[in-house]
C-alpha cells in the first residue's frame, strides 16, 4: 500500500462525509428537456436539489483504491449535520481511525495517534457543511442508465468546464428516482478508486456527542495571535524576555493541555530571530539529539545547529526559553544573551 494511495481513502472519506450533501452542487441549474429525457447537467442539479434540502444524513459505503502494484479496501461509516459537522469512522483490514468536526474543534483519532485544533471564529473561514461547493464547476454528461446493488441510475460521466484544471475521469451513478447518489469512480491514471454508497438516511436525528471530540484521545491546540509585546505578556504567566536589538513583529500564544507556548518574532536588520518561551517542553527537548552544551550569561544552555539556523535553550523554573536565529550557534548564543 503506497502512501498516496492511503492519502487517496482519507481523501474519499471526505467526499462521503461532506461532498454527498452537495454531490450536485457543482453543475449549473437547467431544467429539463422538452423530450421528457434529462441531461446529465439535470440529474447533476437535481442531485444536489436532494442533498442540499437535507439537514442531516448518515450512511455507510465501501472504498476500494487500486494501483498497478496494491489494492486496499475500506469500510467508510459517515455523518453530517447543517451548519458545519461532520463524522466519519474508516476501518481497513489493518487500521482504523475516526475524523470530523463538531463546528469548533476539528479533530482525527488513530490507534496510536490522535489531533485536535481549535477552528477560527471568523465564520467566513468555514464551510457550511451542506454547501462545499467547489470554485471550479463540472459539466455532466449522460452516458446511460445501470443498476448498482439492483437499485436503477443515471450514468455520468463528469469534466471540469475549465480545461486548463488536471481532473482525474470521474463518473457518478446517480438513483433514477430519488436522486441519490450510489456510486463514485475516479481515475487519475495512477489511482483508481471506486466508492459504492451502502447505505444513506436523511434527515435522521443525530446527538450531538457524534461530532465531539473524544476527550480522553484527542490534544487540542489553540494558538492566539498579538501585535505587541504587552499584549503578549498579558495572556500568559510566565515571564517573557524581550529581545532588545530587534524590531518586535507578532507572538504566537500556543496551548495544549499538558504545555503551553509563547513564540516571539522579531527583525533584527532583516534576520529573524524567534524567542520561545514554554512550559511542559522539557520532555521534548530531552532527547534532542547533537545538541551541544554551551554558556548563555553564565546559564547551562544546549545549542543545536540545522542547515542555516540555529538554535539555544535553557530551562529554568519549568520554564524553557529558547533562540532562534538564522545562523551559527555562536551567533544564536550572541542573541540569547541580549534577552
Amino acid at each position: 500500500m503506497t502512501a498516496d494511495t492511503g492519502r487517496r481513502l482519507a481523501i474519499v472519506a471526505v467526499f462521503v462525509t461532506i461532498g454527498l450533501l452537495a454531490a450536485g452542487a457543482v453543475a449549473g441549474v437547467s431544467g429539463l428537456s422538452e423530450m421528457g429525457q434529462p441531461s446529465g447537467d439535470d440529474v447533476l442539479d437535481r442531485t444536489e436539489q436532494r442533498y442540499d434540502a437535507t439537514e442531516t444524513i448518515t450512511g455507510t459505503a465501501t472504498v476500494s483504491v487500486a494501483n498497478d502494484s496494491v489494492s486496499k479496501t475500506a469500510t467508510v461509516e459517515y455523518a453530517a449535520a447543517e451548519p458545519n459537522k461532520t463524522w466519519a469512522a474508516v476501518t481497513s483490514e489493518n487500521r482504523s481511525y475516526e475524523m470530523g468536526t463538531n463546528g469548533t474543534v476539528v479533530w482525527a483519532v488513530g490507534e496510536n495517534q490522535s489531533y485536535g485544533r481549535e477552528l477560527p471564529e471568523d465564520p467566513a473561514a468555514m464551510n457550511d457543511t451542506t454547501d462545499p461547493v467547489p470554485e471550479e464547476n463540472v459539466t455532466a454528461t449522460l452516458r446511460g442508465t445501470d443498476e448498482v446493488n439492483g437499485e436503477s441510475t443515471y450514468v455520468l460521466d463528469l469534466e471540469p468546464t475549465n480545461e486548463s484544471i488536471d481532473a482525474p475521469n470521474t463518473t457518478l451513478w446517480v438513483d433514477t428516482e430519488d436522486y441519490r447518489v450510489h456510486k463514485l469512480t475516479t481515475d487519475d491514471g495512477t489511482n483508481r478508486t471506486e466508492l459504492t454508497v451502502e447505505e444513506t438516511n436523511f434527515n435522521v436525528s443525530i446527538d450531538d456527542s457524534q461530532f465531539a471530540p473524544p476527550a480522553d484521545r484527542v490534544a487540542v491546540t489553540t494558538v492566539e495571535r498579538y501585535d505587541s509585546y504587552d499584549a503578549a505578556q498579558s495572556a500568559t504567566e510566565m515571564d517573557l524576555p524581550e529581545y532588545e536589538n530587534g524590531t518586535f513583529e507578532e507572538a504566537r500564544y500556543i496551548s495544549r493541555p499538558e504545555s503551553t507556548a509563547v513564540a516571539q518574532q522579531y527583525n533584527a536588520d532583516g534576520e529573524n530571530v524567534t524567542v520561545l518561551s514554554a512550559t511542559g517542553a522539557s520532555s521534548y527537548l530531552a532527547d534532542a539529539e547533537n545538541g551541544t552544551a554551551v554558556q548563555v550569561n553564565g546559564q547551562n544552555a544546549t545549542a543545536i545547529e540545522r542547515d542555516d539556523s540555529a538554535v539555544v535553550y535553557w530551562t529554568e523554573d519549568d520554564v524553557t526559553t529558547g533562540v532562534v536565529v538564522e545562523g551559527t550557534t555562536d551567533e544564536a548564543v550572541a542573541a540569547a544573551e541580549e534577552l
